[in-house]
This record gives C-alpha cells, structure tokens and sequence, in this order.
C-alpha cells in the first residue's frame, strides 16, 4: 500500500487472516477530455456554452482542495470562451475554513492572455461589506452570503463529493454555505461530527446548507469523486440535484467499506490527496477505521504526517484519557475540533499506532503508539489476528452491517 507521497508498504500474511483489502479507484488518464465530454452533455442541463450569453458575469464557486481544479477551470474557459464571455467577466472564488491550508491558484492551465484577467480571490468572511443579506431559512436564520454569489449572472459549483462527519456528503451546496458567509455562519456550523450516523442519514446542517442553495437559484454543478492520489476517478456535470445524488451513488460504490464482522486489527494507509497531508486525513482514516475494528483491537495509521499539532490536539494532549478530552473539544471548538475528536474516539476505542514523521514523544502524549518504520508496523502483524488493509483510509467511510 502506498501513503505519504511515494513511500511504500510491504508485508508477508496468511490469507485467511485477512478480512478485506479493498481496491481504491484509480485516477482518471485523461481529465481534460472527461471534463469537456461532461459539459458537452450534463446531466438533465443542456451544455454549458448554451447557458450563458456574451456580457454575462460567471462567477464559479470552487470548493476548496477539489481534484484537478485546475484542469476543471481551464475546460469550463474553453466553453465560456466560445459563447464570447469576456475573461474579466469571470471570477473564481473559493470558501473561508476556519481550519484552512494555503490553496493553489487555479487558473495555470488558462491562456496566458486570459489567466490574469480572470480574478481568483478567496473570500473573507471578516469583511463586513463582502457579504448582503439573502434571505431567511425555514427557521427562520438570516443568512448571509457572498455578494459576489449575489450580483452574478451565472454561478457553477465545483467541488468534490465526500464523505463528511458532520454533513454526511459533503459537495454541491456545501461550496456556498458557510464558507461563503461571515464568520458567524461559521462558527454556528463548526462542531463535532455524528459518529452514530450513516452518510445518508438527515444531518440539519447539510438541509440548511441545501436550503441555501435552493434559495440562490443556482442549478449548474461540476462535481469530482476522487481516486487516489490527488486524481479524480470520475466527474460529473449539470443539473445540481441530478450531480449530487449520482457522485453520492459513485462515492458510495467505490469508498464505501461494508464488513460483516470487526477485525482485530486496521491497516489503513493514507496518501497525499488534492488536500494535503495533515490531521485531517489522519482523522478521517482514525474514523473510519473506528467504526471497523473491534472494541480493544489496533489500528495501525501509515503515513508521513509533519503537521504541527492545532489548539485541539494540544487539549487532547494535556487530558488525562481521551474520553476526557471530548467535552472540552465540545465546549472550546477549536479550528481543529474535528481530527482531534476523531482521534480521541478512536483511541478511546482501540490501540493507536502511528508511523509518521512526528517526534515519538508528541505521538505518546496523544494516546498513540510511535511507530519509526514499516518494519515495526509488519511486527504488528506477526500473531494470528484478522486484519483488513484500508488503502487511502482518508476518502472511505467503514462500516459493520448489522447482523
């Protein structure tokens, strides 16, 4: 199994021990021509070219970390550019988080003479004039968004379908709300995730989130199911509610990890994606491989993690068990709330080891055994307990069917 950016993981085990060992999806070859085939025929939406119209200002709402954004952007150009949209007419705008990394310009596949007219710009939810009023949900929150969403003309979302703790699904909608909202919105939205509950279970979050975009209006999307790596296993334009509910079905089939018993032990590799390398895969890997492993069994994390530890790893650090730390988690509500939650349930639930790039004693102080190579995680498996391998642990959801 692969994880970290190219490091590699090898071991020798009976066959019989072992309960699964999923295949991820591969990333697409050709990406381009996935996209320009998806905009040419969308589902239950006419091609894009024939849904904007010369002086129309584009606004396209890019979620943040999606695959192969640059390659998304430069093919929906293609088809703006043939219905003469004016390049300075368009816009790319990208949601705030409070747990953020540095994001990539998107635009470095447009021409040369158009990638500077095409304005990128990330949204401050801190500026009190960057957001106008749109209207009020069922139960009756004021919402505020974006006065860039607003004004335009036009508005595509693009973004990645995944799995999320907190909304169940995270695509289509979730790129406008919170993310493009103050810092309020931001911070109501801000919790710890349903561990009880299945993606497909009704999250309040995730209908607010969807009442906001029916409130917009908007009805064009591009959504990516990602593969492993940083790729895209497929891709999906047209009709929101069309995209959404097909990259849910494809998510499901190609991630979802459904085992009808728990093994003793979790192999769970985690690669460097469109998002990164840090806690956030690290705690959706530890989530994942919770739900699938026995009460008391190991959990063995491969990776090349570096990140330095947020306020919520540090409280989960200073706590005495990691059950202890999850008030607390609850009641401060770190940027980094959700990966230390994760970690402390998981580690709650089962032994931790963790091969990273981290100094032994930081992984000991988080409940977590240090591992400095794969040669320590294969002693790991030398008895006679089942295992399961869980490759890009990151983008899977695990879970044990009900007897």
């Amino acid at each position: 199994m692969n994880f970290g950016a190219d490091a590699g993981f090898e071991c020798e085990i009976d066959a019989s021990r072992i309960v699964a060992a999923p295949t991820p999806p591969a990333p697409l070859a050709d990406v381009v021509g996935e996209v320009r085939t998806v905009l040419a025929g969308p589902l239950d939406f006419p091609p894009l070219e024939q849904a904007v119209i010369p002086g129309d200002r584009v606004l396209l709402v890019l979620d943040r970390d999606t695959p192969m954004a640059a390659e998304i952007i430069g093919e929906i150009w293609t088809a703006l550019s043939r219905r003469d949209v004016n390049p300075a007419d368009v816009t790319v705008i990208q949601p705030a988080a409070l747990c953020s990394v540095p994001q990539s310009d998107p635009r470095t596949l447009l021409p040369e003479d158009v990638r500077d007219l095409v304005e990128w710009k990330i949204h401050d939810p801190t500026d009190s004039n960057a957001c106008g009023y749109l209207a009020a949900t069922t139960n009756g929150e004021r919402v505020y968004l974006a006065r860039d969403v607003t004004e335009a003309d036009v508005v595509l979302s693009i973004g990645a379908v995944a799995f999320d703790s907190l909304l169940g699904f995270r695509g289509t909608n979730s790129a406008f709300y919170p993310g493009l909202s103050n810092t309020e919105a931001l911070e109501l939205a801000h919790g710890q995730g349903h561990r009880e509950l299945g993606p497909n279970d009704d999250r309040p979050l995730r209908q607010m989130i969807d009442d906001v975009g029916w409130m917009l209006g908007t009805q064009f999307s591009i959504q990516v199911v990602p593969s492993v790596g940083k790729g895209a296993a497929k891709i999906l334009a047209g009709a929101i509610d069309s995209v959404f509910a097909r990259a849910k079905q494809l998510l499901t089939e190609l991630w979802l990890v459904e085992l009808d018993s728990r093994p003793e032990i979790v192999i769970a590799a985690i690669d460097c994606d469109a998002a990164g390398h840090d806690w956030r895969q690290v705690g959706a890997a530890l989530e994942s491989a919770r739900n699938l492993v026995a009460n008391g069994g190991k959990i063995v994390i491969l990776s090349e993690l570096s990140t330095e530890l947020g306020p919520g790893m540090q409280l989960l650090g200073e706590s005495e068990t990691p059950r202890d730390a999850i008030q607390p988690l609850r009641t401060f509500l770190p940027p980094d709330l959700t990966p230390a939650t994760q970690l402390a349930a998981a580690a709650d639930w089962a032994d931790v080891y963790l091969l990273s790039k981290l100094d032994g004693d930081v992984v000991e102080d988080l409940f977590m055994t240090p591992l400095a190579n794969g040669e320590e995680a294969s002693r790991l498996l030398q008895g006679d307990e089942t295992c399961l391998f869980l490759p890009s642990a990151q983008h899977t959801f695990g879970r044990v069917r009900q007897a």
